[in-house]
This record gives structure tokens, sequence and C-alpha cells, in this order.
């Protein structure tokens, strides 16, 4: 926290502290904590079920009044809460733990807004006491009593005194109320200011989320995969099969009947729909989730991609047998599937290298291929996606190509952070 520069006031040479605006702000400040402090007891009263509401309007208060006497200005500590959120701002804000510190900080508020009323309000009897002495030796002599027992008569040649002993009582109240502003602002800035560690908590919370929401797509991939892998595909392969007895049937008949050759064109004709169909079918499977990713991991799956890419692919990784997380898997695969598709369709490569690696927690795929090179993110190859992707697993990807050639790109994904889906190695 900035320092205060109501507390470096507070070092000055009394002179120049006590002619300057900072005794007038702290007593302003202090009326408005008593008038607070006056306020907040039937809140307390009420009922402790409206006290982290009414915290959070003390927070916002007190960050914008420690401004007022040199306070840094602060920000709020509580996460944004979206439109489609809306509806659980009250469940969000009472599970942060900024809103009970702003809970405290009324509290804080309701204890030191007493002890300033009753500050003020003896330092306006103590002011109005000597005013009033002050008027009766101006008005005397006039028989007056001070305190207690102690009593004494007041003329117009002995009232002067009263001068100085009220010039050494807002000496004293000045820095007395200085010092109670100070104090309660400082104590309110700790409360109701932002925290990082409270920042950092929020962030990881969002990449856990962000890291389960992708696996939990995934799940969800793999689901459609095998509804349509035990399901439709197996519907279509019963039915090119079918189709095949009827057409070797029809075909038998053709002899005795060559009137039911139109029959078996028809037939053959629907059994090469079902077989496109089914072919149709597995591609889109595969581009959804392919199951050899799945049953014998990302070494296989690219493997297999590699065989229907028109180019030469060399796969080079450190460890063949090691599985790693379904999320990071199913990212590095698509990831490669996408930097192939461009080198086909964009590059005009011949050539493509894959490397995989892994160090530390971090599995690392590099994609290296001969072609033009001139890719960007901005020309739509998909590489902003990519991106997304990795960032998604707080991972990083780079793309290295310059004009002419080569173009190597490379993701990286942490695969040993806090929350990750388990490894393979159960398969």
């Amino acid at each position: 926290m900035e320092h205060a520069r109501i507390w470096a006031a507070l070092t000055r040479p009394p002179w120049r502290f006590l002619t300057s605006r900072w005794p007038w702000l702290s007593l302003l400040y202090l009326v408005f904590s008593a008038l607070l402090g006056v306020l907040l007891i039937p809140v307390v009263v009420l009922g402790f079920l409206i006290l982290p509401l009414s915290g959070l309007v003390i927070g916002a208060i007190e960050r914008r009044r420690n401004r007022l006497i040199g306070f840094a200005a602060l920000g709020s500590p509580h996460a944004v809460v979206g439109e489609d959120e809306r509806p659980h701002w009250l469940s969000i804000r009472l599970t942060e733990a900024a809103t009970w510190r702003e809970t405290a900080a009324l509290l804080v508020d309701l204890v030191l807004g007493i002890i300033a009323l009753t500050v003020l309000f003896f330092e306006g009897v103590a002011l109005t006491a000597l005013g009033m002495i002050a008027y009766a030796g101006l008005t005397g002599p006039t028989r007056t009593q001070f305190f207690g027992d102690a009593e004494g008569t007041m003329t117009p040649g002995n009232w002067w005194p009263i001068i100085p002993l009220t010039l050494a009582l807002l000496c004293v109240l000045g820095y007395l109320n200085t010092i109670l502003a100070a104090t309660q602002a400082s104590l309110n800035s700790v409360l109701c200011a932002p925290r990082q560690r409270d920042i950092d908590r929020r962030v990881e919370k969002l990449t856990r989320s962000r890291a389960a929401l992708v696996e939990s797509f995934e799940v969800e991939r793999r689901r459609i995969e095998r509804d349509l892998h035990d399901g439709v595909q197996q519907e279509l392969i019963a039915l090119g099969a079918r189709l095949g007895m009827i057409s070797y049937e029809i075909e038998e008949l053709t002899a005795i009947d060559p009137r039911l050759r139109p029959l078996l064109a028809s037939v053959d004709s629907a059994q090469g729909q079902a077989e496109h169909a089914m072919a149709t079918l597995r591609n889109t499977v595969r581009g959804i989730h392919p199951s050899v990713l799945t049953d014998h991991g990302l070494r296989a799956a690219l493997q297999e991609l590699a065989e229907r890419i028109p180019l030469t692919v060399h796969l080079h990784r450190d460890d063949e047998t090691t599985r790693y997380p379904v999320a990071v898997e199913t990212n590095a695969y698509y990831f490669v599937s996408e930097a192939l598709n461009n080198a086909v369709k964009h590059a005009n490569a011949t050539t493509v290298e894959i490397r995989e690696h892994a160090d530390q927690g971090v599995f690392t795929v590099t994609v290296t291929d001969n072609g033009r090179g001139g890719a960007n993110e901005a020309n739509g190859l998909g590489i902003a996606g990519l991106r997304d992707r990795a960032e998604t697993l707080n991972g990083t990807l780079v793309l290295d190509s310059p004009e002419g050639g080569p173009t190597q790109i490379q993701i990286s994904l942490p695969y040993t952070v806090e929350g990750d889906a388990h490894a393979h190695s159960h398969r």
C-alpha cells in the first residue's frame, strides 16, 4: 500500500502541520465516522444476516472515503460478475474472502465510529466550556464554576489566558483527530483493498475451470464417438452386409429371369451408397475423436493420421510408451492435425517432421514442414484457435514461419499442474 500522505503530514514540524489542511480533513473524517457509527448500530442490532451485504456497501464507501485524507485509490477486491451470472451474484459474493473482510471493516467502523463520536463530544464540550468562560470574563465580573468544586471570578482583566489555553487545546485535538482518522483509514485500507493472494486464487480457479471445461468437452466428444461407432456405424455395416446378400440372391435370380437386372443395379447402387455413408461417418467419427487415440495413445493416432496425409511424415518421440493426460494428448493430436492440414493446403510442403518431447512436466510437440512459409495468425489458418487451445491448458504456442520456409510451429502443454486429468497408465 502506498504510504498515506496523512501519516507523512504528522511528521512535519507542528507549525506546518497545524496550519495545513490535514487537521480539518481529519475532523471531517471523524465526523463522518461518528455518523457512520451511529447508522451502523441498527444494522448490527437487526441481525447478522445483513452484515455481509452491509459490508459490501461499507467497503465501497471506505475505498472512496480514504482518498479524502491522502490514501491511494483502491480497486474493488471482488471478482467481476458477468450478465449470465447475475442471478448467482449473492452466492458468489458470500464465497469471497473480500466480502468477509469488508464485514470486519463494518465492525471496525462501528467501534471506531462510536469512539469518534465520544471524542468529538468531549472536544465540543471542552471548547464550549472555554468559550463560555471567556464570555463570562468579557461580560463580568462573573462568578464561574470551572469544574468540580473549583470556582473563581472572571473579569475583563483576567479572561485572556483562555486564548493560549484554547490554542493549545486545538493543537492537541488536531493531532489527536489526525491520529484517529489515519488509524481508522489504515485499518480499512488493509481490510477493503484487493489482495494479490485473492487475485492469484481467482486466476488459479479460472485456470482449473477452463481445464475442467476442456476435459468435459473431450469426454463428451468421446461419448459421441462411441455412440456413433457402436450405434450408427454398426447399423450401416449391417445394412451393407444385408444389401450384399440381397444382391447375391438377385444375381442368382437374374440367371433365370433377365428382367431382374434393373433391380440388381438398384440394389448394387444402394449398397454403394451405404458404403459411402459408412466411409463418411467413419471420417466424421475420426474428426470428432479418433478411437485409436483413446485406445492406443497419441503415438498410434499420429501414425494413423500421417498415413492419411499425402506427405512424407517423420515421427520422433523420446518415449514410445508413456501416456499423458487425456486433455494433453487430445489437444496435441488436434494441433498436429491442423498443422498437417495447413502444410498440405497452404504451404505446398512435401515433407513434415513431428517431434514429441517431455521434460519437467511439460509435453512439447513441434511440427516442421519444408513449405513456402509466411504463415501467421491473421491469415485464417486456424493458428489462433490452436493458441486458444494451448492457453486453455496453461500452455504456449510458438510459430516461426519466415517467407520461403521452413515453417515450425510448437505447442507446449504442462501435464503436472494441480487438477490435471489422470494419465492413461491404467489403460
